[in-house]
């Protein structure tokens, strides 16, 4: 059944989880570019994994996307999640140059044009995309991709696990701000409301 077709009221754990976590598993593959979705509150993880993922040689360049104006921006931070995450993998180890910013988008949509922007300005013949963030955050940043870059190419998805979030732990917690359970279910929510906006790639959900 395509995301559109879903019915949002009252979904089941199970239904849950098959619209946000079925079919995200990493095949290991490599590939030239790896784009980092920001987050605030999540960007811990997602650093160390995109680190995890330049040092094993999975990723060339990787690409930091997420302004400062975004959803997860709850203490009002001035400095851009991509510019955090500049700094921070810098310290790290990362080379400056294998680094491409973009800092201005403030939601995941937002996040999917600008890159998709970035790639085309590349002149390169593109094939596979590594994409890195939070594993419930997975599915909504490949539909953005597909509809707003490529659809037939190969995304080679790559989750940050934080322990709470997660595809084996997220239903453990109560329904509270920002706890596992209610990040997962506003994200399944959100994944059916925005197809049927055709806001991103309609996705089978088997």
């Amino acid at each position: 059944m395509k995301l559109s077709k879903i019915n949002n009221e009252n979904l089941t754990d199970k239904q849950i989880d098959k619209i946000v976590f079925s079919n995200l598993e990493d095949s290991g593959k490599s590939s030239k570019y790896g784009i980092v979705f920001g987050s605030y509150t999540l960007q811990k993880y997602r650093i160390e994994t995109a680190l995890e993922m330049y040092n094993e040689g999975r990723v060339k360049k990787l690409i930091l996307s997420g302004g400062s104006g975004g959803i997860s921006n709850k203490n009002n931070e001035k400095i851009a999640e991509a510019d955090i995450m500049k700094k921070l993998l810098v310290e790290k180890g990362v080379n400056e140059q294998d680094l491409i910013l973009e800092n201005t988008s403030n939601s995941t949509i937002e996040n999917g044009i600008n890159v998709a922007n970035i790639l085309n300005g590349l002149k390169e013949d593109i094939q596979e995309l590594i994409l890195i963030s939070s594993e419930f955050h997975l599915k909504r940043c490949m539909a953005i991709m597909k509809k707003y870059y490529k659809e037939d190419i190969e995304y080679i998805l790559v989750p940050a696990k934080d322990g709470f979030t997660d595809r084996e732990n997220w239903f453990l917690s109560e329904k509270v701000l920002n706890s596992g359970r209610s990040l997962v279910e506003f994200e399944a929510e959100l994944l059916i409301k925005y197809a049927k906006e055709n806001k991103l790639y309609d996705l089978e959900i088997k």
